[in-house]
């Protein structure tokens, strides 16, 4: 035992000797290291901080932010377009970024005296999937995606009302930027149709003053019309609850002698779209040339109206009126182998209604149109407004011309759903015809006859 303790404490002394200069050295080093790294540092060239990153881009979407790291100081930035994105130089290593709008641009950085030290580009996109969610919220149903292609932002899909297929852009541009292009190429899931019945009526000034009809408007009396609205050139619109209060007007004062319907035609067109009626004709007019010739032509003569129905939510229908009415005008001073003058004046507003409501429009003619009927003895043979020329009374002012439209819905069916009473019946032969006196064959059990269905809504009906 007295052997062993001398060496085992010899060899512990060579062992601690041998930790303390391997850790004495390497004390010694990292300092020596840290110098050798500093300088290689300092001496690396500064062309390797230029980068020429033709090939690579930031990539970013709209509102999103990101800091760029640089390994130099930066003396200034610039970007070639600044509407796409923001940049803010936070400090001289780092830059801010914020995309602004869809498309690209791109960053110069100058480094100490002024010399380029990078160039890159920033692509700012949009997160599809956010702004496909955020267009699902606001529209009242469909399936409606957002796609960016080459700078440009795409709504697909389908929808309920046009009023959606508004939102929807509406919302995406709000969300991807003031310069987004949009490309809407959203569609209706069904296209709506509205039917319009027009009637034109020959009506007693005293009546139609009473109902609101009258050039003033916004009669109260009377529980058939609401306050009428004037548009430009004298023309009056009145609005009524319903088809069935306008109809049932019209028809009990045309039992009186009060109202004289001339024309009732009806128009259909879809959602958006324009339908045209003129209610008088074409009439020829001379035209005087400037060597004295004189020709023919036929110049349009009464009232032409132009209905744009928009359907709303909720069966709400806009419709667009444009109103146009030529007539003799005898203010004007022709020579007596030409004839009158025809002048022209126009109108346009906007009303929105539900289905099964009813305007009306009236003052179109000016009151100098009765005297001024000899002029042009062929306007009593036009169509529709030719019975209104040659009424006495409308001579006398005693009348005046009432148009009245009323919008409905209409709904595609299945023919297999229409029934009318008599498909179901079969004809009996002569023999059962005389033995039975009966002209068809009875129905089977349970069997029942076809029947007309009128589908309330809460601004009329719809026509299906």
């Amino acid at each position: 035992m007295s052997f062993l303790g001398p060496v085992i404490g010899i060899a512990f002394r060579r062992s601690w000797s041998l930790f303390a200069r391997r850790l004495l050295l390497a004390v010694v080093s990292l300092p020596c290291l840290a110098i050798v790294l500093s300088f290689t540092l300092i001496e690396m060239p500064a062309a390797q901080t230029l980068l020429e990153v033709d090939d690579k881009q930031i990539a970013l979407n709209v509102n999103e932010a990101k800091f760029l790291r640089l390994d130099e100081p930066a003396k200034a930035v610039f970007l070639s377009n600044p509407g796409v994105a923001d940049i803010d130089l936070q400090s001289a290593k780092y830059i801010y970024i914020v995309g602004k709008s869809v498309g690209e641009t791109t960053l110069f950085v100058l480094g100490a005296d002024d010399e380029p030290m990078m160039r890159t580009t920033i692509a700012v996109g949009i997160d599809s999937q956010r702004l496909s969610r955020a267009v699902r919220q606001a529209v009242s149903g469909g399936t409606v995606s957002v796609s960016s292609l080459d700078g440009a932002v795409y709504l697909h899909g389908s929808v309920p009302t046009p009023d959606d297929v508004v939102t929807a852009e509406d919302v995406l541009a709000a969300l991807a930027g003031p310069n987004a292009v949009i490309v809407n190429r959203l569609e209706l899931e069904q296209s709506a149709q509205v039917n319009l019945q027009v009637k034109i009526a020959e009506v007693a000034r005293t009546i139609s003053d009473d109902i609101g009809f009258g050039m003033n408007g916004g009669n109260s009396r009377g529980s058939f019309s609401s306050p009428a609205s004037t548009i430009s050139n004298g023309f009056a619109i009145t609005v009524t609850p319903s088809a069935l209060d306008m109809n049932f007007l019209l028809n009990a004062l045309s039992q009186r002698g009060l109202v004289s319907i001339l024309s009732e035609p009806n128009l259909t067109a879809r959602s958006g779209e324009t339908a045209k009626f003129l209610a008088g004709g074409q009439i020829p007019y001379q035209v005087k040339s400037a060597n004295d010739e004189v020709t023919i032509e036929l110049q349009p003569y009464g009232v032409e109206l132009e209905f744009t129905p928009v359907v709303r939510e909720k069966g709400r229908i806009e419709i667009r009126l444009e109103t146009k009415v030529r007539e003799v005008d005898e203010s004007q001073t022709t020579s007596s182998d030409i004839g009158p003058a025809l002048t022209e004046r126009s109108a346009s507003t906007t009303v929105e209604i539900g289905s099964g409501q009813s305007f009306a429009i009236a003052g179109m003619f000016q009151s100098g149109t009765q005297q001024a009927l000899g002029g042009f003895p062929g306007l009593v043979n036009l169509p529709v407004l030719g019975a209104l020329f040659r009424s006495s009374r409308y001579a006398r002012g005693e009348t005046e011309l009432v148009i009245t439209v009323t919008p409905y819905l209409v709904e595609p069916t299945n023919p297999r759903d229409l029934k009318t009473p008599v498909d179901d019946l079969k004809p009996v032969g002569g023999i059962e015809q005389w033995g039975t006196g009966r002209f068809t064959k009875p129905l089977k059990p349970g069997q029942n006859r076809g029947k007309s269905r009128v589908r309330g809504t809460g601004g009329g009906f719809r026509l299906q």
